[in-house]
């Protein structure tokens, strides 16, 4: 968690002429958010979209599935501001509920050649498939609920 910004830098800075695409949850994002700063520092157009379902996403799937729905410190108060929080580092903030504004926001953040966050509203219940049971091994995952 709080991977992807940094590795996403790193990839457009090793492949310049490539497009660089993040995708990553808004507690992820939360953690790295300042990295922003190099993106617009460096120039890098690098297009991030977040998935903002108001939860620390793997850890509240997993109080979900393994822990009886006894949820603990996951949720994420909706106190960011994405779009001005990209502003304030002179990049494009965007915000697609729908496929036709998703739509609309890639093409808009590919024309800027700048950084870009896109935020995604989706759904808190949403599960992200394989996941791997706490304290087990990684080839034990599972694929549905």
């Amino acid at each position: 968690m709080g991977f992807g910004m940094g590795a996403a830098i790193g990839s457009k800075l090793a492949n310049p002429k490539k497009d660089v695409v993040l995708i990553t949850g808004d507690g992820s994002f939360r953690m790295n958010c300042h990295e922003l700063l190099t993106v617009s520092a460096q120039d890098l157009p690098i297009i991030c979209f977040v998935m903002k379902n108001h939860v620390l996403g793997m850890v509240h799937q997993w109080q979900k599935l393994f822990f009886k729905r006894r949820f603990s410190a996951t949720d994420i108060p909706d106190v960011l501001d994405h779009k001005k929080l990209c502003e304030a580092v002179g990049l494009n903030g965007y915000f697609a509920d729908d496929i036709e504004e998703l739509k609309e926001s890639i093409s808009k953040a590919r024309a800027a050649k700048k950084g870009a966050v896109i935020v995604c509203n989706v759904e808190p219940e949403e599960n992200v498939w394989p996941i791997v049971p706490p304290g087990d091994a990684i080839f034990n995952f599972r694929m549905e609920e």
